[in-house]
């Protein structure tokens, strides 16, 4: 399933879920740096990518300006579709997507989330928190495809 799945933060957020580093290609004896920094939590393969340019006016006018970094979820939405056609009523506390989705936002004060089936599909832009996102996420994967962009401010 092609799936446009983001996760913005301000810029100066620490992720701490995992160690991004680039790819690189070695051959004879050198390395070459390749592609994008990624990192994996478990199944899922995460990279670090330009905001689309495309989601910035779905934001609220305070999130506009804003400088982020962009998460991007490339692998892993097979292995999510597989554990969903098992069983939809995962325990919560043993669901890959909801402790990816929590270990990449509880740092930060606001962040955003982007789930774009086909890459094309934003069918409503909410505030909401991390659990609202994850039922939003598997209701489109698994009963009716239905894009967002979700966005949360923490109050202090």
């Amino acid at each position: 399933m092609d799936v446009g799945f983001e996760i913005l933060l301000p810029i100066d957020s620490k992720v701490a879920i995992a160690k991004f580093e680039r790819p690189v290609y070695e051959w004879q004896g050198e390395k070459f740096p390749q592609g994008q920094e990624e990192a994996w939590f478990h199944y899922f393969r995460l990279t670090k990518s330009n905001v689309p340019e495309h989601i910035i006016p779905f934001l609220p006018n305070d999130f506009q300006n804003e400088q982020w970094q962009c998460i991007s979820i490339l692998d892993g939405i097979e292995s999510l579709l597989d554990e969903l056609s098992v069983d939809t009523n995962i325990p919560k506390e043993n669901d890959m997507l909801l402790n990816l989705l929590h270990s990449i936002t509880k740092e930060a004060k606001k962040w955003v989330i982007v789930f774009e089936p086909d890459y094309d599909c934003i069918d409503e832009v909410i505030e909401g928190d991390v659990h609202i996102a994850f039922c939003k996420i598997v209701d489109s994967l698994t009963l009716e495809r239905n894009g967002f962009v979700l966005w949360c401010k923490k109050m202090d």
